[in-house]
């Protein structure tokens, strides 16, 4: 059983379930929006330890597919925490589509546990946990751990059922940030146990994406632990604060060549631009994101993508391209955090090409200087391919049609209203017929 609880929306949003094995009962609180801070403060579960039990321990993947685009498993008892809401390197989780998986927690010895914690933190379906955990207290060499680990009843090969963990919201949006803690309720310990066993499932079978990013496991015993060694380069990571309004994390951590550039040309773009593109595009409703984070990575292909509130930025590129597109492709992703049309119902989700044209239209048409505009070519290009050639055909019905054309798009691919309707409705023509006009005017140039 779930009991969500809601008071304001700065609140804590409350979830607790029944006691499960003897008197260990599971507690759940969640943090949305700003509430979410990277201390993970709850109301009525743990913040997280450096201290624990488990900062020794041994973590292992027993079935499931690692994401490559997450973490390590160590990063589960690193003692080092994400610092916004989308950060897939501070985080694990099984890959994309996958039907979740099981880890394996081996505490070294039998350990009077008195609660577990786990955290996590997304800021769409990834955010809440489901699993359930066994535990085994067993030195004896007859058993393995990871043989019966495995097995599709655990419970029928030593393992003592401990919890079933369900922390979605019975109601609302599941984004958010998560904090789970297993204790015994008369305040005894759960157990002297050496091994964990976590199954853990997706969170939306109707999802690709929707496997837990977990950002953190505790085991407390009652005793302070050594922190778990650091093998990592310490974070460097620069705020923006924007009349205090916005707040803009810049991670080169991986990429300190390009910090002089970031402090000297990218923030002071970014300090513009950000409440500029907020302003272009509103809808009922809706509030931009106040904080999110651009990371640079040294190992990254491509350019640049953004997933919520996350920047990440293929460092080699940028390096190659700091007095050239560097700049720009920023702003186009300045437009996707602002954009968040993930929020749109499903089975109405926008068209990509729509999406990335309107980002490279305030791009191209209203940050990059006018000599670097595109100009598709007439005799291949088509109004949905996207990116340059989208925009510029969006520019044209800004200029000859609706002004306000762009701001009326956004406001319905977020709410997921978008249609081929709408080209008429706005400017009295449909997309083809606006394409075959803004044809005609290239060619006449």
């Amino acid at each position: 059983m779930r009991i969500a609880l809601r008071t304001t929306v700065a609140a804590a949003i409350v979830l607790a379930s029944t006691t499960l094995h003897a008197d260990v009962k599971v507690v759940s609180n969640s943090n949305a929006g700003d509430s979410a801070t990277p201390d993970f403060k709850f109301d009525d579960v743990p913040s997280p330890l450096q201290t624990d039990a488990a900062n020794q321990a041994k973590i292992t993947v027993l079935d499931g597919q690692r994401d490559r685009n997450g973490g390590e498993v160590e990063c589960l008892n690193d003692g080092r925490l994400p610092s916004s809401a989308d950060e897939p390197q501070a985080n694990f989780f099984f890959a994309a589509g996958s039907p979740g998986g099981r880890l394996l927690v081996d505490l070294g010895k039998p350990t009077e546990i008195e609660s577990i914690a786990t955290y996590s933190w997304h800021p769409g379906p990834r955010g809440p946990q489901v699993y359930k955990l066994y535990a085994n207290k067993s030195e004896s060499k007859d058993f393995d751990p990871v043989a019966t680990g495995k097995m599709s009843k655990p419970g029928e090969a030593g393992w003592e059922f401990l919890a079933d963990v369900d922390a979605r919201p019975s109601l609302g949006e599941p984004a958010g940030q998560y904090g789970v803690s297993i204790a015994d309720g008369s305040g005894k310990s759960i157990g002297k146990h050496r091994y964990l066993l976590f199954v853990i499932a997706r969170t939306d079978a109707h999802e690709v994406f929707d496997n837990t990013f977990f950002s953190e496991i505790d085991v407390l015993d009652g005793k302070e632990h050594p922190p778990a060694e650091k093998t990592s380069v310490a974070p460097v990571v620069d705020v923006l604060k924007i009349d205090d309004r916005y707040e803009i994390a810049f991670d080169t951590t991986q990429a300190p060549e390009l910090k002089p550039w970031v402090d000297e040309k990218l923030k002071p773009i970014c300090a513009e631009w950000y409440p500029k593109i907020v302003e272009m595009l509103p809808s009922e409703d809706f509030q931009a994101p106040t904080r999110f984070a651009i990371v640079f990575e040294k190992d990254m292909q491509g350019v640049a993508y953004t997933g919520g509130r996350r920047i990440v930025c293929a460092a080699p590129w940028f390096q190659a391209n700091l007095d050239g597109e560097a700049a720009g492709a920023v702003v186009h992703e300045l437009v996707h955090v602002v954009q968040q049309y993930g929020r749109a119902p499903r089975g109405n989700r926008s068209p990509g090409w729509m999406v990335e044209g309107l980002a490279d239209y305030i791009r191209w048409f209203l940050y990059e200087p006018e000599e670097l505009r595109p100009r598709p070519n007439p005799d291949r290009a088509h109004y949905t391919d996207s990116y340059r050639t989208t925009a510029a055909f969006l520019d044209h019905v800004v200029d000859n049609h609706d002004k306000r054309s762009i701001r009326k798009f956004n406001a319905a691919m977020r709410e997921g209203r978008f249609s081929d309707e709408l080209w008429k409705e706005y400017t009295g023509k449909t997309a083809d017929e606006l394409w075959a006009e803004y044809v005609e005017t290239l060619r006449e140039k």
